[in-house]
């Protein structure tokens, strides 16, 4: 069985922590031979605090946990399993939604970029335009649709209007979780 991308979602916060319990459980029950990579995309910025230079590293998706995975009943047990995991991103947590190639990718690009300007460069691309009706993939409004009103580049984000109740409503979405309307 192939190795596809899958999202773990995690208590926002203890992300690393979580990562390396998820490690070892795999390893105590001898399953790492399914699994790839472990992922937590994170940006590195340089500030200016008290008159120094400080770099630090912010998460760029809080509570998420990117693993690369066959998608095999044991797996889903140790990871649900351990504390601090919530579930899979998915409708069902029990037979997770891969990721696309396409998003796999991308999530790659910017976790594994060298230099916060690759990073940023990784992140900057967005496949929707103004105007664009997209699908929401995930959260409070998935399955609705609506048009792309805004883009933040740079965040990687976009302002949805959806309609709800008939009136048309904003909604913030990171590019990820949206997808084009058929």
């Amino acid at each position: 069985m192939a190795k596809r991308w899958y999202v773990i979602k995690a208590v926002s916060g203890r992300e690393s922590s979580i990562k390396e319990l998820i490690l070892g459980q795999l390893r105590a029950k001898h399953l790492t031979e399914h699994v790839g990579e472990l992922l937590i995309p994170a940006e590195r910025i340089t500030e200016v605090k008290r008159g120094k230079k400080v770099s630090t590293e912010r998460k760029l998706y809080p509570g998420y946990i990117y693993i690369e995975m066959e998608l095999k009943q044991p797996i889903l047990d140790v990871v649900n399993e351990v504390d601090g995991v919530t579930g899979f991103l998915g409708a069902d947590s029990r037979n997770p939604d891969p990721l696309s190639v396409a998003e796999a990718e991308q999530i790659i690009k910017v976790a594994k970029a060298q230099s916060p300007e690759e990073q940023r460069q990784a992140l900057v691309q967005i496949p929707f335009n103004l105007d664009d009706r997209v699908k929401v993939k995930e959260g409070t409004f998935a399955g609705m649709e609506g048009v792309v009103a805004e883009i933040n580049p740079q965040k990687g984000e976009m302002r949805v209007m959806i309609t709800v109740f008939g009136r048309q409503t904003p909604v913030w979405l990171e590019v990820w979780q949206a997808e084009a309307a058929v």
